[in-house]
């Protein structure tokens, strides 16, 4: 069956952003398309900051996935999010009040969530508030600041003030990566909001696809013992799951 232009450029963003570059004769030979039709297709990517284009060749805009807009990354990792988000929801159950972050991972456990009418869900993202407000029957606080379109959230003094004033029971979050017992984000400002809200609660969750353990990014966020679980996917290789498991608790998600 032959892909649609959305799955086609879907597809092209991928393969773009696992390449780093390639060059455009290339990719009309993958793809086994036009020259306009890509040309149209790489523009469409282009207006979305994904790509850029430069004497014959493709480029990713950013040196890392987690640097991309929310659309782009919630197509990225979707059977290993899906298992790691109802496995978090098992265990958020035990929770009244539940902070879930900007990250895409975070997102896909709203879907899975139950018996939502007696929880309090706090949040600082956009694309979360909306999902939650279809989906809770209990309260939902919404931070505000400064809006970031790329993550589709907000950050900045009054967010940071906000989760100050607050004391959630649980905090979920997501990361770009995880290297040398730590785990990292691409921006500076929203990793040290993140362990912020850590700080805050009473428990604290990293749910992380194991693609995270090979990938880089820029400031450390928290040390991987600073939370009290972390619930990755069952495509984590055996030693990297030995090596998180003696630094805290650690589940596998099937």
């Amino acid at each position: 069956m032959t892909a649609s232009k959305q799955e086609r450029q879907d597809d092209l963003a991928r393969l773009i952003y696992d390449r780093g570059v390639i060059r455009t004769d290339e990719l009309i030979e993958l793809f086994d398309v036009s020259p306009m039709t890509l040309y149209r297709d790489l523009a469409t990517l282009e207006a979305k900051r994904l790509v850029r284009r430069s004497r014959g060749e493709v480029s990713a805009v950013t040196n890392s996935r987690s640097e991309t807009p929310i659309s782009f990354r919630l197509m990225q990792d979707v059977a290993a999010k899906a298992k790691i988000a109802k496995t978090a929801a098992e265990v958020l159950a035990d929770y009244s009040t539940i902070f879930l972050d900007d990250s895409t991972t975070a997102l896909t456990i709203v879907d899975e969530l139950t018996d939502t009418q007696q929880k309090t869900f706090i949040t600082n993202s956009l694309a979360m508030s909306r999902a939650l407000a279809h989906k809770v029957t209990g309260k939902l606080i919404s931070l505000g600041g400064i809006y970031n379109s790329q993550l589709d959230a907000f950050f900045g003094p009054t967010a940071t003030e906000e989760i100050t004033n607050l004391s959630p029971a649980a905090v979920v979050v997501g990361a770009a990566s995880v290297r040398n017992l730590a785990v990292y984000h691409p921006y500076a400002e929203v990793g040290s909001f993140k362990a912020l809200a850590m700080s805050k609660a009473e428990f604290s969750v990293l749910v992380v696809a194991a693609s995270k353990f090979t990938r880089t990014s820029l400031h450390k966020m928290a040390d991987l013992s600073d939370f009290d679980l972390v619930i990755t996917d069952d495509s984590i290789p055996k030693d990297t799951l030995a090596t998180i498991a003696q630094e805290t608790h650690v589940i596998t998600a099937h």
